[in-house]
Parts: C-alpha cells; sequence; structure tokens
C-alpha cells in the first residue's frame, strides 16, 4: 500500500498505488462535503473528480497524508464555491435575458396593436364590398374561401382585392413599411 503509518504524522507516495488507495478512500467522502455546497450529486462528483486529477498532476508536491486531505478538501470546496458563483452570474444573466425579452415583447406587442389598428382605420375607408374582401384576408381566408363567403366569384375577388391595396396604399403611404407584413 502507499500509505506508511509513523508514530501519528502518515506519510505518503502518491505512485499509481497510493493514488487508487486515496482516492477509494476519500472520494465518496468528498463527493457528499462538496454536494453540502453545490446541491447537486452529478456536479459535486464532477468537481470531486477534478480534485483528484489536479492532485495526480501535483502528486510530487505531497509527502503527508494530512497535506493531501487539506488539498482535497480545500481545492473541492473552492471549486464547488466557484461553480456556485457561476451559476449565480449564469441565473443573473439568464433573468435579464428574460427581462429584456419580456420589455422587447411588449414593445413589440404595441407597435403591432397600433399598426393593426392603422390598417383597420384604413380598410374601413375602402368602399363596402372592398371592406368585407380586405377583413376576410386580414383573417387568414384565401380567395376562394372569400369569394364563397360573401357569393362571389374569385375573379371578382382578385380583381377588387388588387384595387383595395392600390387605395390602402394610397391611404397609408406613410404607415407602409409597418403594415406591409399584415397584408
Amino acid at each position: 500500500m502507499g500509505i506508511e503509518t509513523s508514530h501519528t504524522i502518515i506519510s505518503v507516495k502518491l505512485n499509481e498505488q497510493g493514488f487508487h488507495d486515496i482516492f477509494n478512500k476519500y472520494y465518496v467522502t468528498l463527493c457528499v462535503f462538496t454536494n453540502q455546497y453545490v446541491e447537486d450529486e452529478a456536479t459535486a462528483a464532477d468537481i470531486v473528480q477534478d480534485c483528484f486529477v489536479k492532485l495526480w498532476q501535483l502528486r510530487e508536491d505531497f509527502s503527508y497524508l494530512h497535506q493531501v486531505k487539506s488539498f482535497l478538501y480545500t481545492a473541492a470546496k473552492n471549486k464547488a464555491l466557484n461553480e456556485l458563483e457561476h451559476n449565480k452570474v449564469v441565473n443573473e444573466y439568464a433573468q435579464k435575458v428574460i427581462e429584456k425579452q419580456k420589455d422587447t415583447f411588449f414593445h413589440d406587442r404595441i407597435i403591432e396593436e397600433e399598426t393593426y389598428h392603422i390598417l383597420i382605420d384604413a380598410i374601413d375607408k375602402l368602399p363596402t364590398q372592398m371592406k368585407a374582401i380586405m377583413k376576410l384576408a386580414l383573417e387568414g381566408k384565401n380567395n376562394s374561401e372569400i369569394a364563397e363567403a360573401l357569393n362571389v366569384s374569385n375573379e371578382t375577388i382578385h380583381t377588387l382585392k388588387k384595387l383595395a391595396y392600390r387605395k390602402l396604399r394610397e391611404y397609408l403611404k406613410e404607415y407602409y413599411y409597418l403594415i406591409f407584413f399584415f397584408l
């Protein structure tokens, strides 16, 4: 075994066998310790594994078991606190993005509503049959459905719709860029 006892100080050789002995002895305990900080077993296990990787990389720096234990517990605690801080930053950023999206959605919704009202006002200025055609078109109906609903031919719908678009362009020339997507 890689661990030797002499009085109360335990020396340690971190060769492969000594490392495996320490890993087997402290891995679960370090996971439980770390989980008290991060409250996520998978994250705690990842942190502890990272600590053991670092221990292996620095194995020449350790002569005694108390140094190894101190290193592992300190590294696990620091990595857990760093993980918590990282998660806090990520969550704060996510909240800011959500708030910004709410503001953008609200702003976009207001513009959409105002644009819709401008369009409806312009449609209301059209002759009766054109007005009916355009309102049905706004509901998403195609020319055949509009023709059936108004009991006229498809050609009539097509012609009146073209005329309505021309009149609407004239009525809405200063708003045209806003309402183009509605038509």
